[in-house]
């Protein structure tokens, strides 16, 4: 698929950009999928809730769906959204995604989303991640660490991980929206 932008308008003033760039020059190992928000953009560059990753308010069956929308596609395209946003900047090889590298917890009693210090004698503050330590800090780090199968050592670069054509013509086929918000 050629590179190409969607602006999508699910309820309200939420507005949702789509945006595919298709391999090229500068970025020949695939394509990079962006999917941003903005909820309530105003003509003076600012908005009333929020911008960027605010993907809280798909959730929020209290507002009502646009023609054309409805709750299942919102929580579709969120679901979206987190499995294939910035898919050029994966930490982990595919081995170590199937494995499920980045959900292993350090503290298994916190969730995963917990920001902090979760073992005696950690250096500095991370999520409660295995994959944001390394060995030598914890004896099941896994930062730096090498797949079994590939040898790609975890976090050592930005790799990328192919979007499915069947995903980029999902996420394209959201109606477009009808409304020209101030900025996306």
């Amino acid at each position: 698929m050629e590179s190409r932008t969607r602006i999508l308008n699910p309820f309200g003033r939420y507005f949702v950009k789509v945006k595919w760039s298709a391999p090229g020059p500068e970025r020949p190992a695939g394509g990079r999928l962006t999917i941003t928000a903005v909820d309530g953009p105003l003509r003076n560059g600012d908005c009333v809730r929020g911008c960027g990753q605010c993907k809280e308010p798909l959730e929020d069956d209290s507002r009502t769906c646009r023609p054309g929308w409805t709750m299942a596609d919102r929580l579709r395209l969120l679901e979206l959204w987190d499995r294939w946003h910035l898919n050029d900047m994966r930490p982990g090889c595919e081995h170590q995604r199937d494995q499920g590298w980045d959900q292993r917890r350090i503290d298994e009693t916190m969730p995963d989303t917990s920001y902090g210090l979760h073992f005696e004698g950690q250096k500095s503050r991370t999520w409660n991640l295995l994959v944001e330590v390394m060995r030598d800090e914890h004896p099941r780090g896994l930062l730096c660490e090498p797949c079994p199968e590939c040898g790609y050592r975890y976090g050592t670069g930005w790799l990328c991980e192919a979007v499915p054509d069947e995903v980029l013509e999902e996420l394209f086929s959201f109606p477009e929206t009808i409304i020209n918000p101030a900025w996306i």
